[in-house]
């Protein structure tokens, strides 16, 4: 992997010396930066204005060590504009070491404090790491029952399980409709959320009667579809489809249904017949989710898998998640973002991969993210923004560049 670097520092003095093994190594009491900029593959960083107390740097091998570290404005970014961080200051009370990794570089701190965090990702963003499914995987999951747990998105969602709170949205649907013509129904839901579910039942009861005639909420097998049909003159029809994994068909038949399974829309097969009595038209005209206002917490430890590594939230001492608020809305073909902040989030991070960056830490806690957006084309994510005042780390372990 190769790497450049070039700087712009001052040293009041430095020392030479090699020790009984033959190991030289350059010491510098104290060194102040005013720029660095380097790269790692394709990963661009850089540095201002920067303080080193105790810097050692290695000759024989790529690794330096400080006793602290003090750093300003701070930019890390990879050639491809998938991923940038952006840090106002960086805090480093002790120990820090940037040395040379099987592939790449790595940075180890046991604590470090960072300010004013600025993350933007750019997708399209994947499902996961795990190979690809074969051939007779493929075919399960288009014509059999239920797909595999491993190939479903909701399996790794179980961390939203101990979400509680509430949302509140607006459906509007347009549909075109035999007899009656074009319709537009709008639905306005106050959804509790308890244990990390909701209850369908109850929710379908509190349809507005004009659209409760029209809309429902219908389960069989491993399937809750919300529906539509047309009294007296037609049969449901399916507006959308999620598929449901084990767990969240044992709480189906009660009439609930867990916050991740929303997750698992059921897309259309290819190839698939339209129905006979379509009357050639398209129904389903225009699906918008609008007025959307979330107010969560993820109250209990979770794991949640990702990136090829694993984040879990919370500990015995803290909940993972406090006081996510969520504005927006979203619609079927166009664009929509969801905009809002979260009180804190605290977590456990375990070889985590951000595009070219491997993340590690014993704890790693963002207070106070005052701006999260989310950016949509129709209702898949292109692109997440986050503004963080205060980060801190402990165990930080952070690898740049190298094997994606």
């Amino acid at each position: 992997m190769p790497h450049h670097v070039e700087t712009d520092i001052a040293v009041p003095r430095f020392a030479f010396d090699q020790d009984d093994e033959g190991k030289r190594r350059l010491s510098f009491p104290r060194a102040e930066l005013k720029h660095v900029e380097g790269r790692s593959g394709g990963v661009t960083y850089g540095v201002d204005d920067g303080v080193f107390e105790e810097l050692v740097g290695r000759l024989d091998m790529l690794r330096w060590t400080a006793g602290t570290a003090s750093l300003g404005s701070a930019f890390l970014k990879d050639d491809a504009g998938k991923f940038e961080i952006r840090i106002g200051s960086v805090e480093i009370p002790q120990d820090v070491v940037l040395t040379r990794a099987a592939s790449g570089l790595e940075l180890q701190a046991p604590h470090v404090t960072m300010k004013q965090l600025k993350l933007s990702l750019k997708g399209p963003f994947g499902r996961s790491s795990a190979p690809p499914a074969s051939p007779s995987e493929r075919e399960m999951m288009m014509t059999g029952p239920l797909p595999p747990p491993e190939l479903m998105r909701q399996e790794r969602l179980r961390f939203l399980d101990s979400l509680a709170g509430r949302i509140a949205l607006t459906i509007k649907v347009v549909l075109d409709l035999p007899v009656l013509g074009k319709r537009t129904l709008d639905q306005q839901l106050r959804v509790p959320i308890e244990q990390g579910s909701i209850n369908f039942r109850g929710l379908e009861e509190s349809l507005d009667w004009l659209e409760g005639r029209f809309l429902d909420f219908d389960y069989e097998r491993n399937k809750l579809a919300l529906q539509f049909k047309v009294p007296i003159f037609g049969k449901s029809r399916d507006l959308v489809v999620w598929q449901l994994d084990e767990d969240a068909q044992k709480l189906a038949a009660f009439g609930r249904v867990p916050v991740r399974s929303l997750t698992e829309i059921e897309k259309k097969k290819k190839n698939e017949p339209e129905p006979a009595d379509k009357d050639k038209r398209q129904i389903l005209q225009a699906l918008a989710i609008e007025g959307i206002d979330i107010a969560l917490s993820l109250l209990a430890p979770r794991t949640y898998e990702v990136g090829g590594g694993v984040i879990m939230f919370g500990g015995d001492d803290a909940p993972g998640l406090m006081n996510l608020k969520i504005t927006g809305g979203l619609r079927d073909k166009g664009p929509g973002k969801l905009s809002g902040g979260i009180g804190r989030v605290d977590t456990t991070i375990k070889d985590l991969r951000i595009g070219p960056v491997l993340l590690s830490a014993d704890r790693l806690e963002l207070q106070e993210i005052d701006e999260l957006v989310v950016t949509f084309d129709g209702f898949r994510p292109i692109q997440v923004d986050l503004s963080a005042k205060s980060i801190t780390a402990t165990g930080l372990q952070l690898r740049l560049g190298g094997d994606r």
